[in-house]
């Protein structure tokens, strides 16, 4: 069943006001993992070159955080010095890796270089050393590893990144439950339904001429797994009466399609106490672009504290973790001295073709420059390999007919 648009906010993010940008700095990585939609074509990108993409990026979304990816951006030589030139711009780095080259004396060289975020691409489709045929829930003892590791450098945000496939749906709330566990040290986790390019079913077109499309590694002859971010939501609240999705964002060619939906957690180590309405959201979203002139994709301090209770005036679901919250403290007075902390978990539908039509995130949080213009930074290879978006085209006896 669709989550019910009519208890979240949509954000109001658009591609040229928006707090994300992305960029990447190389294309080389040293794991093969399945659905990967990056080539290795070019390598490292020149410094200068990342440097004026940042500039660009800046220019084009009024970002407030740039993500830093790849390939896997911790082969780059020079890594310490893009998170110095991104802080440097007043903008949140956040690091995209899949943590296998990451030491603690690494993390920390980031961390004086102003990194606000690592965020590590764990699930159990990637071809790690040590980890094939665990499932989902197994997994969170290496993302265990990486939430430690980033907790004993100080100073960082932890985040985790999962491709999620129909086998992967069981176990979500394990995840999830690993992560409420961990609210303290996890302040974020964003579920991303696996994609293809369905060759099988399209021809596909760049500027009018036909390409084939099967150059592409997520290309695949029988479509689409069927995952959804409206089924990963039913999952998640089949486990958690209580899991709350408190904002949304549409697709473009399919506005009903939820690409994304975010919700809230608030609690502390002690023990899980709520979510966060919508109505909270729109406060801090349109309060935030008030002040500072940019829209807020998170908080730089995860650790918000008790002032978070006073938009249960308002808000109906943070009344209801401020009465946990009292209820907690009645029966032991030390847990209102509990620090309070905030942990997003974000259910990604990802671009998709949608009768015939290519269906992207409104708002997307990744724009990137390509040649001074902003693109998806989904579609990079496209314009890599082919110079421009794809256009899905569906054959027909003896002649072709444009759809997307």
């Amino acid at each position: 069943m669709p989550a019910d648009r009519t208890r979240m906010y949509q954000l109001p993010w658009s591609p040229t006001d928006n707090p994300g940008a992305w960029i990447e700095v190389t294309d080389a990585c040293d794991l093969s993992c399945p659905g990967c939609y990056r080539h290795q074509i070019t390598g490292h990108v020149p410094l200068a070159q990342i440097e004026a993409d940042v500039l660009t990026v800046r220019r084009l979304t009024n970002c407030d955080r740039v993500a830093i990816s790849g390939g896997e951006p911790l082969l780059y030589p020079r890594i310490v010095e893009v998170v110095e030139f991104i802080a440097r711009q007043g903008l949140k780095p956040v690091l995209l890796t899949h943590g296998e080259r990451l030491t603690l004396e690494l993390a920390r060289e980031l961390r004086k270089a102003g990194l606000a975020r690592f965020q590590f691409h764990v699930d159990s489709r990637m071809e790690r050393h040590g980890w094939s045929g665990k499932n989902e829930a197994e997994m969170n003892e290496l993302r265990q590893h990486f939430a430690d590791l980033v907790w004993e450098t100080g100073g960082v945000q932890c985040a985790f990144s999962i491709t999620v496939v129909p086998a992967s749906l069981p176990y979500l709330p394990h995840v999830l439950e690993w992560c409420r566990n961990n609210i303290h040290k996890v302040q974020h986790v964003s579920l991303i339904a696996f994609r293809t390019i369905p060759v099988g079913e399209y021809d596909f077109q760049v500027n009018g001429q036909p390409v084939e499309a099967r150059a592409f590694r997520h290309a695949a002859e029988f479509g689409q797994p069927s995952v959804t971010s409206d089924q990963m939501y039913d999952q998640l609240r089949e486990h958690d009466t209580r899991f709350r999705a408190a904002v949304y964002m549409p697709g473009t060619a399919a506005p009903r399609a939820n690409r994304f939906l975010v919700a809230i957690r608030v609690g502390s180590p002690a023990g899980f106490l709520g979510y966060l309405g919508p109505r909270t959201v729109e406060a801090v979203e349109i309060g935030h672009h008030f002040w500072t002139g940019r829209y807020l994709e998170f908080p730089t301090r995860p650790r918000v504290g008790k002032k978070t209770f006073l938009m249960s005036a308002v808000d109906p679901l943070v009344r209801e973790a401020l009465r946990d919250w009292a209820r907690a403290g009645l029966r032991n007075p030390r847990r209102l001295l509990d620090p309070i902390y905030l942990q997003t978990i974000a259910l990604q539908q990802p671009a998709e073709i949608v009768d015939g039509k290519t269906d992207m995130c409104g708002g997307c949080p990744n724009m990137m420059a390509w040649a001074g213009e902003l693109i998806p930074s989904c579609r990079l290879d496209e314009y890599r390999l082919f110079g421009g978006p794809l256009t899905p085209v569906r054959p027909v006896v003896g002649a072709r007919t444009e759809l997307g």
